[in-house]
């Protein structure tokens, strides 16, 4: 522990850095815009760790994960310093502390009560505590302040590099790819075309691979597979082939994705000369029960019917099984 001149100097550099932090937990980042919004906001479904790796992602959000992480690793390690505690007592009074800052922030519609943060925020003073833990020598001279510092750089690359990881694993990875046609169909009627024969779409060659949603569907159809919460996202193929087009009709089709009775996605497609495209789709699931998917058209001619191709469900992985029971456990509570 610091004492003497060290441990003054220590107490009002932190006294510093923690009103800095206030200002920015509660005026910056134009913190009075919120107040506009009279509504309380918050959070209390974990959607994950927010700590993600910068490739792909906005520089901005990036870097306001990173600096909630950051930001209060100073407080792991100059805590411990300045007062004895082992990392169940100090780890306690943090959680209890940052809840209370994020209440506040609800209430004073300052900010949002957001469990992600407070998840982010702990971890990065459990990072500064056992950075000052691992230096045991010289801890209140410069070179054992430096290898402190060395230490929490280190110790916040190797958890920024597993959490990214583990985020990467849950949010992109999947496990095994199924046509929907193999599923059994609980509700309605569809016909796949059997021969998956290719056809023009935007002047393109369309050759399906895996399965076709046949035109011979009447032109409102609707139809509901049960997925037994199994399956991350849907994904595939739309368009109206280029013979419609060629027609000159000027219909119009709309295809809705619903997941346990919730519209989730939903696309529109024009027969109209000029305005067809040929789109793909990939709309996340996330373990849904059910899903239906509904199709309208609104032109008289059959032909007109949108068509799919290719669609297919990707299983959940381990961790995405894992983390979906956890949440409906956590609702089970609220």
């Amino acid at each position: 522990m610091y004492r003497g001149k060290l441990r003054k100097i220590t107490i009002i550099l932190l006294a510093l850095y923690t009103v800095l932090t206030l200002y920015f937990l509660y005026i910056g980042f134009n913190r009075g815009a919120f107040l506009q919004d009279s509504s309380m906001r918050y959070s209390l479904m974990p959607e994950g760790i927010p700590l993600h790796f910068p490739m792909g992602r906005d520089f901005r959000i990036w870097f306001f994960e990173l600096g909630n992480f950051v930001a209060f690793i100073p407080f792991g390690i100059v805590f411990p310093l300045l007062f004895r505690c082992n990392f169940i007592r100090f780890i306690t009074l943090f959680i209890l502390s940052i809840t209370i800052l994020e209440i506040l922030q609800m209430l004073t519609r300052l900010g949002s009560f957001d469990i992600d943060d407070i998840i982010i925020n702990t971890l990065g003073a459990a990072v500064g505590f056992w950075a000052q833990r691992f230096v045991h020598r010289d801890r209140d001279k410069f070179k054992g302040i430096c290898r402190i510092i060395l230490t929490a750089s280190v110790l916040s690359i190797g958890v920024i590099a597993l959490v990214g990881s583990i985020n990467n694993y849950l949010e992109k990875g999947g496990g095994e790819v199924v046509a929907l046609n193999e599923l059994t169909i609980t509700e309605g009627s569809v016909l796949w075309d059997e021969t998956l024969l290719g056809f023009t779409a935007v002047q393109e060659k369309v050759e399906p691979q895996i399965n076709m949603y046949s035109r011979k569907n009447t032109r409102t159809n609707e139809f509901t597979y049960h997925l037994d919460g199994k399956y991350k996202k849907v994904a595939g193929y739309v368009a109206i082939p280029d013979d419609v087009i060629n027609t000159a009709s000027n219909g119009k089709s709309d295809i809705l994705f619903i997941a346990d009775g919730t519209e989730i996605y939903s696309l529109g497609l024009s027969a109209k000369s000029g305005e067809n495209q040929l789109t793909s789709f990939q709309i996340p699931i996330n373990g849904a029960n059910e899903l239906t998917i509904k199709l309208m058209n609104d032109d008289s001619n059959p032909t007109t019917n949108a068509v799919m191709w290719d669609i297919t469900l990707t299983e959940l992985n381990t961790g995405q099984k894992i983390m979906n029971s956890i949440k409906k456990g956590l609702r089970s509570l609220f």
